[in-house]
């Protein structure tokens, strides 16, 4: 893909460079010029011959994008209200249309999409709608939207950091900060210059906290489905050196990767309550995790290490306990998950461990769900579909071994 200038207007002239992929998630606070930036990609793709569907929730929407574009172009396109289309000297065109019903995209060729407002948009929009449309034209996407709460955008937005084919942003209207209930100034390099503090302050003293943070942050608010809270609080550490730590208890907790998931192993210092080291890494052959894993214990002294032992896990635990490595096996069950997730949950509700941090285990942490069993009403946790839990289970883990005494040679 090629470079693309992310905007953030200032009278026409402030510019920030970035990279973008074939599938770019943008979340932004209000105001922050979303359509805009969706505008001008648009724009300069129909300008050298390509073909560009623009959509939005309702049709008042979709003319807020059409006439940011018709004065941008200045007669260099031409705008057909009744077709809702742009079209201009080289072949190239962009078609607006409202996405309130899906199928208002069926039927069309694009080789670039917009989705302005993304959030707001019924999913199947675009799993079923315009997703197929670029499959032959290898065709690139936007994402336009200020969050609201978890939806689909969420998902999607999370997923997007796995994905070498794509590219994802988190921007506030204005860099700001919550501590101890008092909001701070703190500067984003993508924030709206144009938008006056004075009306951020002004809009946190008077929304409420939780529209505020969505609204103005950008931040996709916990649902009630959701079941890690303080996580901001707790994940804030930065690497530290086993030199750090010598002479305290260190143990690891170890989550095996499937076919298409990740292998994600956490270590902590009893001592410090803290994580001190976090690997995640796929595509490698089994042999090759142990012999990684193993570095990784020897490195920092762990002397305890607990590993889930499901499918592929047991022969594997076989072999590292073989090797003389101190692993435990841990069967994860409908009985046996429930309360390893809830230990790491009180842990950072209570701030009792302190994690690194990390924006994919964050993300992890943020997208985990649960709901209650149909048949049983226990609670039942996992991610959302198409997000990996990998590091929460390994975190999870390590926090459970954090709590153990005795040695690891006793609790086999």
């Amino acid at each position: 893909m090629p470079v693309i200038y992310l905007p953030t207007p200032h009278k026409g002239q402030r510019i920030v460079r970035t990279e973008a992929q074939r599938f770019n998630w943008l979340a932004a606070g209000r105001r922050w010029r979303k359509t805009t930036l969706g505008m001008t990609v648009a724009v300069e793709g129909a300008a050298r011959g390509m073909r560009w569907l623009w959509g939005a929730p309702t049709y008042d929407q979709v003319r807020i994008g059409w006439d940011e574009a018709r004065r941008a172009c200045r007669g260099y396109a031409t705008f057909t209200q009744q077709r809702m289309m742009a079209e201009f000297p080289n072949g190239g065109t962009i078609v607006y249309r409202s996405l309130d019903d899906p199928d208002n995209a069926r039927g069309h060729t694009a080789d670039g999409v917009v989705f302005d407002e993304a959030s707001e948009l019924k999913e199947e929009a675009w799993y079923d709608v315009v997703r197929p449309i670029l499959m032959d034209t290898d065709g690139e996407a936007w994402f336009l939207f200020t969050p609201k709460g978890r939806n689909w955008t969420y998902r999607e937005h999370v997923r997007s950091m796995d994905l070498e084919d794509s590219a994802h942003w988190q921007i506030p209207t204005k860099g700001c900060d919550i501590v101890d209930g008092q909001l701070i100034r703190k500067p984003h390099p993508l924030e709206n210059p144009d938008v006056a503090w004075s009306e951020i302050v002004q809009m946190f003293d008077t929304l409420p906290l939780r529209t505020f943070r969505q609204e103005v942050m950008a931040e996709f608010i916990e649902g009630e489905g959701a079941v890690f809270r303080n996580i901001d609080a707790c994940c804030t550490l930065q690497p530290s050196t086993p030199a750090e730590h010598e002479g305290h208890e260190l143990v690891m907790g170890v989550d095996w990767g499937k076919v298409n998931d990740w292998t994600a192993a956490s270590v902590g210092c009893r001592n410090c309550k803290q994580e001190v080291a976090l690997d995640r890494f796929h595509g490698i052959e089994y042999r090759l995790a142990r012999q990684r894993l193993a570095v990784l214990a020897e490195a920092w002294g762990v002397y305890d290490i607990l590993a889930e032992s499901n499918a592929m896990g047991d022969p594997i635990i076989e072999e590292m306990q073989y090797a003389g490595l101190p692993v435990r096996a841990f069967q994860t069950t409908a009985s046996s998950k429930p309360p390893l997730i809830e230990n790491l949950a009180l842990s950072l509700e209570r701030e009792e461990v302190h994690f690194l941090d990390d924006p994919v285990a964050t993300a992890e942490l943020e997208a985990y769900e649960m709901r209650a069993s149909a048949n049983t009403g226990r609670p039942v946790y996992s991610a959302p579909e198409g997000v990996h839990d990998d590091t929460v289970m390994a975190r999870a883990l390590m926090a459970n071994a954090l709590q153990l005494r005795g040695s690891w040679m006793t609790l086999l």
